[in-house]
């Protein structure tokens, strides 16, 4: 199988990672790997897109490449137990396109390839999904989602619902493609269906992209602040909403990074989720919901001003294990 800006995970690529200690089993160990997913008895593959250009076209800080290579250091050396075990997951791979991104300098030059990621993308998810498999993605801006979408659509030959946690609708007006307009131009292009938002931050969302979502039947959005400081519903209240209205719909899972308080990302927040709600949301939506997909991004283990963090791979690691948990406990 040869695919764009694919590389395939290997076994000494694993080596490069695992961290073996007598008397226990990692993860790493027990997970299944190379090209031959279709026939995996895994329910879950596992891949990483290495790009910070959806980012760059938002007006946004680099970094979210970063992100894929430090979760495999910290989730291939997790213990495989009864709770979870390494053959329930198929690690298939990485996009890496920052190369793309080597002569881009204006705004428009990232916007300009943030299509060519797309074309790449969505057919590899279009495969997987289509073998039955449910796709688990890591890094990269959030302009990725659209990708993913289109992918799980089309093999579902169906528009699917979205869930997503996340300070910013990312519905932007489709003035090119970046990560703040995956989710209207799926929209836009029929891949998705109904959307839900929790999380979103007043100071953050132009009263013009709300007006327009609420000309779309089927988009619903929870506001942190309604939930924190107006305290109309808690958080629990919000997400058992959410989980009812998509409980019997296929519905992808996202989780935009930028929504957890102090997580390194391209728009950082002082103020937000807590890691457990992130945490539960995720578990509780896996465990719940009939899930097509499951989306992480924005997050960055080190952006382009210097910022650096290492326990980003840590908390990916911990979603993504909750995330398969929920899903197998259901």
């Amino acid at each position: 199988m040869d695919i764009n800006h694919f590389q395939f995970f290997e076994e000494k690529a694993l080596n490069n990672y695992l961290k073996p200690r007598e008397g226990e089993t990692k993860i790493g160990e027990k997970i299944a790997y190379g090209n031959d997913f279709k026939n995996s008895t895994a329910r879950f593959v596992l891949l990483g897109i290495e790009e910070s250009i959806g980012v760059k076209g938002n007006f946004g800080v680099s970094g979210t490449h970063t992100a894929w290579d430090a979760f495999l250091k910290a989730f291939l050396n997790i213990q495989y137990t009864n709770k979870l075990k390494g053959e329930s997951i198929h690690l298939l791979g990485n996009f890496n396109f920052q190369q793309l991104a080597e002569n881009a300098k204006s705004i428009e030059d990232f916007r300009e390839l943030v299509p060519t990621i797309d074309d790449a993308v969505f057919p590899l998810i279009q495969v997987i999904s289509g073998a039955g498999k449910i796709p688990i993605v890591i890094g990269g801006s959030h302009a990725n989602a659209f990708p993913i979408i289109k992918g799980v659509s089309k093999a579902n030959n169906a528009a699917i619902n979205v869930i997503n946690l996340d300070a910013h609708a990312d519905f932007r007006a489709l003035e090119g493609r970046h990560s703040g307009n995956p989710f209207s131009a799926a929209k836009a292009e029929g891949f998705m269906a109904d959307y839900s938002i929790l999380g979103l931050h007043e100071n953050y969302n132009s009263q013009n992209m709300l007006d327009e979502m609420a000309n779309h039947k089927g988009i619903r959005q929870y506001f942190w602040e309604d939930i924190y400081l107006r305290k109309k519903m808690t958080f629990e209240d919000a997400l058992n909403d959410f989980i009812q209205v998509n409980q019997n719909k296929t519905c992808g899972i996202e989780v935009d990074m930028d929504s957890i308080e102090g997580v390194l990302s391209s728009a950082m927040t002082p103020s937000g989720f807590s890691t457990t709600e992130a945490r539960y949301y995720t578990y509780k939506s896996g465990n719940n919901l009939h899930p097509a997909y499951f989306h992480i991004c924005e997050a960055a283990s080190e952006l382009e001003n210097g910022l650096k963090n290492n326990s980003t791979g840590k908390l990916l690691s911990y979603l993504v294990s909750d995330f398969v948990k929920g899903v197998l406990e259901s």
